[in-house]
C-alpha cells in the first residue's frame, strides 16, 4: 500500500510539472522575450519513453493503486467486524462481571445483615445472662447470710449447760436447714459456675461476630465503593 502511494504521488508530481511545462510552452510567443536558440533540440531525449509506455504506466500505477485500495478496504471491513467483535465481547464481560459483583454485593450485605442480627440476639443473651448472673450471686449471698444464722444459732446452742445441751427437734431441725441451705447454694454455685462459662462462650462468640462483620464491611466497602462504584465506572467502551 506504501508503495502504490509512493508510485502515485510521484506520477502525480511528475504529470504536475510536465503540465507546467507544457503550459509554460503553450503560453510561449514571438514576442515573449525569453526566446532562445539551442543546437541539438531536436535530438530524441535518450531518456524519452514512447506514448503506449507512457499509458501503460500510469493505467498500471492506477490499477495497481486501485487494487491496494480495494485490499485496504477489504482488510478494514475485515478488522472493523474483528473490531466490533471485541467491543460487543468486552461489553458482555463487563456486563457480566458487573452482575457478578452485584450479587456479590447483595449476598455479603444478606450476610452482613444476618450476623448482626445474630450478634443482636448475642449481646441480648448476654445483657440476659450477666443479669441472671447478678441474682444468682445476691441469692448465694442471701443463702451465705441464712447459713451463717443456724451455724451461729447451732454454736450458741451448743453451749448449754449439762442436762440441758439436748439433741431436741429444734436442734435437728437447725442441722437439717443448715445441710437444706449448703445444697441450696451448692446448686446456684453449680448454676452461677455454668453461667459464667456459658458467658464466657458468649463473649467469644460475640468478638467473633464483630471481627466477621467487620470483615464484611470491608469487604463491601471494596467491592461496591472502591471497584465496582470507583474503578469500574471509569470503564467506557465505546461502540465501533
Amino acid at each position: 500500500m506504501r508503495k502504490s502511494r509512493y508510485l502515485l504521488d510521484r506520477d502525480l508530481k511528475d504529470k504536475f510539472a510536465a503540465q507546467s511545462i507544457d503550459e509554460h510552452a503553450i503560453d510561449l510567443s514571438l514576442t515573449s522575450p525569453q526566446l532562445y536558440l539551442k543546437e541539438g533540440v531536436t535530438n530524441i531525449n535518450p531518456r524519452s519513453v514512447s506514448e503506449p509506455f507512457w499509458e501503460e504506466y500510469t493505467d498500471e500505477n492506477i490499477k495497481h493503486a486501485e487494487a491496494q485500495r480495494l485490499n485496504a478496504v477489504q482488510l478494514r471491513n475485515v478488522i472493523d467486524g474483528v473490531l466490533k467483535k471485541l467491543v460487543a465481547d468486552m461489553k458482555q464481560a463487563v456486563e457480566k462481571t458487573r452482575r457478578s459483583f452485584d450479587r456479590r454485593i447483595f449476598e455479603s450485605k444478606q450476610a452482613k445483615q444476618k450476623l448482626e442480627d445474630q450478634l443482636r440476639d448475642v449481646n441480648l443473651l448476654i445483657d440476659s445472662l450477666e443479669e441472671s448472673i447478678k441474682n444468682t450471686e445476691k441469692a448465694i449471698r442471701d443463702k451465705e447470710q441464712y447459713l451463717k444464722l443456724a451455724h451461729t444459732r447451732l454454736d450458741t446452742r451448743n453451749k448449754r449447760p449439762n442436762v440441758e445441751l439436748v439433741y431436741d427437734p429444734a436442734q435437728k431441725r437447725l442441722i437439717e436447714e443448715v445441710r437444706e441451705i449448703e445444697c441450696e447454694i451448692q446448686r446456684l454455685q453449680e448454676r452461677l459456675n455454668e453461667s459464667h462459662v456459658r458467658l464466657r462462650n458468649l463473649d467469644r462468640d460475640k468478638l467473633i461476630l464483630e471481627k466477621d462483620i467487620e470483615t464484611k464491611t470491608n469487604t463491601i466497602f471494596v467491592d461496591e465503593v472502591e471497584c465496582h462504584e470507583g474503578l469500574r465506572k471509569s470503564i467506557l467502551i465505546e461502540d465501533w
